[in-house]
């Protein structure tokens, strides 16, 4: 039997991702902080970025993993850059035959923020090593930049749109990442290593069409605000600073916007063989479970 490990097994993407694999009949074990049991996962361990995952792989037979875990916090560069690595090195010296690394659109080089810059260090990392990279814009589902978007048009009667909300997002619906992810692992990669891809929805959104979808779904009557971004990019980079603050959107969000712009990315959508679905639609069935 495939056993396939994930890390950051308590994120959005894992536990939407575990319940697929375990209906191919896949062993699905799990990495996160607290090695808490998780819905459909056969086994969880302790696996925090910067620990080893030697005893993992002395317990269980992995044949692949999906890096998903993220640190956070002003060490996170550095704890995210090493503690992945370490971990894409040991995994390959325990013979793990295929890793998948979640990277984002925003890795670049010059990145806004840490996150982004992380993510391309790591990227070149697992590409260079033969490994499988995918490059995420918006997932739609029940977690993650999704779900911050309509946590904040719920809590706040007025949503400011940065400069304007013209900035190009990129979407893909949970269900279909969970679908390449699982393919990629049935086929061991094939057709996939050594490269980057981008498996968003050809189509591109702006941000004020992406929170007016999450408005009319959601059936929340909020005031739109065109608001420049350097504002409230000053208000958030404030308020984190402040001790227990969590806030739906962080700083590196907004930076991440504000670089990207109208920003044209290619879509690897084609590649995959899953038919498109619009915006209306993802964020539609969403709303009604």
């Amino acid at each position: 039997m495939t056993t396939v490990l994930i890390t950051g097994a308590s994120g959005f993407i894992a536990r939407s991702l575990a319940p697929v694999l375990r209906q191919t009949g896949i062993r699905t074990v799990g990495g996160s902080r607290t090695a808490q049991e998780l819905p459909d996962f056969d086994r969880v361990y302790r696996a925090r970025l910067g620990d080893s995952l030697q005893p993992i792989f002395e317990a269980e037979q992995v044949d692949a993993i999906v890096h998903g875990a993220l640190a956070e916090g002003p060490d996170a560069y550095e704890i995210n850059v090493a503690g992945t690595t370490r971990w894409l090195e040991e995994a390959s010296a325990a013979g793990v035959s295929l890793q998948i690394f979640l990277s984002t659109l925003s890795a670049t080089a010059d990145a806004a923020a840490d996150y982004g810059r992380a993510k391309f260090v790591l990227q070149q990392r697992f590409t260079a090593a033969g490994e499988v990279v995918f490059r995420l814009g918006v997932v739609v589902g029940d977690g993650g930049m999704f779900a911050r978007m309509r946590e904040s048009a719920r809590r706040y009667p007025v949503v400011p749109m940065l400069d304007g909300g013209e900035q190009l997002v990129y979407v893909l619906g949970i269900g279909y990442l969970a679908a390449i992810l699982r393919d990629c692992i049935l086929r061991n990669g094939e057709g996939l290593r050594g490269q980057a891809w981008n498996p968003h929805q050809p189509r591109a959104y702006t941000l004020r069409e992406v929170t007016e979808a999450i408005l009319r779904h959601y059936g929340y009557r909020r005031l739109l605000l065109p608001i420049p971004a350097r504002p409230i990019l000053a208000l958030l980079l404030a308020a984190e600073k402040l001790p227990g603050v969590k806030l739906p959107v962080t700083s590196a969000n907004v930076r991440g916007l504000v670089k990207q712009g109208r920003q044209e990315i290619p879509s690897d959508f084609d590649r995959f063989g899953y038919g498109e679905e619009s915006l209306e639609a993802l964020s539609s069935r969403l709303a009604s479970r």
